[in-house]
């Protein structure tokens, strides 16, 4: 109710009962429906109970149909015209609006209200047509003027055809593919020029029956997303892909191939545009749209403190956990990331920091705290810092601080020198910046005369919302250091003068203002201080977040805790699974293992077992051979013999015979004592 309250609803119409729901749409002088977000089904039925019904009074029944019913429409290709070739693309350059042709040899022939009956849909989009035409037959009925309106791919405020692509934008991920060859023009509309032009129908009878709505912006496929992820991202090269390879929900909105000129109420100069310019010249204010409709807030925080006392770690848990990664920043990252791109005030500031290091002086110039700032203002101002935001480290005293987070009164501001001069302008671009390597330093002196002006106004662009000192003790600094548990330092001297430096800036008994207390007065920020020595790490990070999300819930593509706890249970399950796998494997392996060792004692005792085999057999044959011998020479004879002769006899008791035989020869044996060479031991 609230929400409806908010809205400006007046009614609303239950669909449950069809009489009762026409009856109430019939109540109504102005009828509008959206196919984008209606029922097609609904629509045709109202549409017929119209045809068939009384009207009480004047109505107006305004049908937001698509583009995309001419999707399939043949089209004519047409040589590029120049820009500014005619008077309506003259008067359209005066407005701001330019023709983004000029890389495309041929391009589709424009396409106006009067050539409706060419259009041609895709199959999916049959039904829409059949409507545009149900509606427009509804025109020569009594007191009922009947509208269609054909805008354009709609963005703006919460739609989502780009909504992928506007999503990897602000994540900085890489940038949607292209659908080849990405040279198509795709006509495009903001959905409250859409809404506005619906106001002007309601209100002037002159208008048409169909309505083509689409800005004045001629864009292809390849210019939308680079625009887009120009706007909020880091520029890359696109990739193109085969449209073949694409399956998205989109797809058939960013292959369509058409110029469009709108229709008569949106060419007025009186029409009230919100994106006359388009996408592009727009964009700026339709990534705002984007965000604040997706609740999609930078969180900008700075961490200062002592080194040793962990910032870097907090750093990177605020980044990991709230800006998606990659934001973390810091004074020294930020030069050694400007270095790698051969900037030329980066150059000049190492330098200058190098000879202050031979020098042995420990605290910076005011030099080079303004080309240090220098450097890390146009990072803060990058697309990506603009829509997401930054945590970094520092800055590291009240004077950087104002430097970075301020802006001067240009009436108090001191004359400025041709260097100083110049450096202004390489704030934001590196132009000039070669020249500026190669310019005279100015002495010490000058330095030091050097006062700044007063600071009138924070810099809410680059300014945090959020601020974290962290405290801590030098001999605890120092132990974090050298165990590995913090940075800040890569030596004992290095700490020794970081600390001596961090003391001067921050901690001084004469009650000189430190950085935290910049942001505390000046910033006008709630500064959430920590002694990192009394109180555990789990508990500056749940303070952490409690911190941060004081001010009101973002959505930042953030998971929810449930998706949090989903995860946590995946892993688990995921973990518990891997070690059932592990402890199954091991115990496979080990039963593999026993099993060959099993075999191998099997076959070992197998072994052993034919060799006693054939070394008993062996011996038994070894002692077996005397005896052989002596039944060879002795009784195999004679028992052949005897053997024979009953053979030749054939007696009626042949063993009888056969013994008596043996008996009888048995005398032709000699004794053993005189058969030569034998012996029975």
């Amino acid at each position: 109710d609230k929400l409806i309250e908010t809205l400006g609803v007046r009614r609303v119409f239950s669909r449950e009962n069809k009489k009762r729901y026409f009856a109430d749409i019939l109540t109504c002088q102005l009828i509008i429906f959206d196919l984008h977000s209606s029922d097609v089904a609904d629509i045709e039925h109202v549409i017929k109970e119209i045809k068939l019904a009384k009207l009480p009074r004047e109505t107006i029944f305004v049908l937001i149909s698509s583009v995309k019913v001419w999707a399939k429409t043949r089209i004519e290709r047409v040589p590029a015209k120049p820009e500014g070739s005619d008077a309506e693309e003259e008067e359209d350059e005066a407005d701001g609006e330019a023709v983004n042709a000029k890389d495309v040899q041929t391009v589709p022939k424009e396409l106006t209200d009067q050539d409706l009956d060419q259009r041609v849909p895709s199959m999916e989009y049959e039904m829409w047509k059949y409507l545009e035409t149900l509606t427009l037959s509804l025109g020569s009925k009594e007191r009922l003027r009947t509208h269609v309106i054909a805008a354009g791919i709609l963005y703006g405020n919460g739609e989502v055809t780009f909504n992928d692509f506007f999503k990897a934008a602000w994540l900085s991920q890489r940038s949607p593919t292209i659908i080849a060859p990405g040279d198509n023009f795709i006509p495009c509309v903001h959905v409250r020029d859409v809404a506005r032009l619906v106001r002007v129908v309601a209100s002037d009878t002159n208008v048409g029956s169909y309505l083509i709505a689409v800005d004045r912006s001629r864009m292809t496929q390849t210019q939308i997303l680079q625009c887009i992820m120009g706007q909020m991202s880091k520029t890359e090269a696109l990739q193109v892909v085969d449209a073949a390879n694409v399956d998205t929900e989109f797809k058939d909105d960013m292959m369509l191939d058409l110029i469009m000129k709108p229709s008569a109420p949106l060419r007025s100069k009186t029409f009230p545009w919100c994106c006359k310019k388009g996408l592009a010249g727009d964009i700026a204010q339709v990534a705002n749209e984007f965000c604040n409709w997706r609740n999609l807030q930078p969180i900008k925080v700075v961490i200062i403190g002592p080194p040793g006392s962990g910032a870097e770690k907090y750093c990177s848990w605020i980044d990991d956990k709230y800006l998606h990664g990659g934001l973390h920043l810091s004074f020294d990252g930020i030069l050694q990331d400007a270095l790698k791109d051969n900037n030329g005030v980066a150059k000049r500031l190492q330098r200058k920091m190098d000879a202050a290091a031979t020098k042995g002086v420990v605290a910076p110039s005011k030099t080079i705290v303004k080309l240090r700032t220098k450097l890390v203002m146009k990072r803060l101002m990058s697309s990506v810092c603009r829509y997401r935001g930054y945590v970094l480290e520092g800055p590291t005293s009240y004077e950087e601080a104002e430097a970075l987070f301020t802006k001067f009164s240009p009436d108090e501001e001191k004359p400025q020198d041709s260097e100083d001069a110049e450096e202004e302008e390489e704030h934001f671009d590196d132009e000039g910046e070669e020249g500026a390597e190669e310019e005279e330093d100015p002495s010490p002196e000058e330095e030091d005369d050097f006062d700044g002006p007063k600071p009138v106004r924070v810099l809410n662009a680059v300014a945090p919302e959020f601020a974290l000192e962290l405290r801590s003790s030098e001999h605890r600094c120092k132990e974090r250091i050298f165990a590995g548990q913090a940075g800040g330092a890569a030596s004992e001297d290095e700490f020794v003068n970081k600390t001596a430096l961090y003391k001067k800036n921050n901690l001084q008994e004469d009650g000189s203002p430190g950085t935290s207390d910049f942001f505390r007065e000046v910033a006008n920020i709630k500064v959430s201080d920590h002694d990192v020595d009394a109180v555990e790490e789990d508990a500056i990070i749940q303070i952490l977040c409690t911190y941060i999300e004081s001010k009101g819930q973002f959505f930042n593509y953030l998971r929810s805790e449930e998706e949090i706890n989903r995860e946590k249970q995946l892993e688990i399950a995921q973990r518990e699974l891997e070690d059932d796998e592990r402890r199954e494997k091991e115990r496979r392996e080990k039963r593999e293992r026993e099993e060959a060792l099993r075999a191998k004692r099997a076959s070992e005792a197998a072994s052993r077992v034919k060799m006693l085999a054939e070394g008993e057999a062996s011996l038994l044959e070894t002692e077996a051979l005397p005896l052989r011998q002596y039944f060879m020479i002795n009784v195999v004879p004679r028992v052949s013999e005897g053997l024979s002769e009953v053979c030749k006899v054939m007696p009626e008791d042949p063993i009888e015979y056969l013994a008596e035989y043996l008996f009888a020869h048995s005398r032709e044996v000699p004794p053993l004592a005189e058969q030569s060479g034998f012996q029975i031991a």
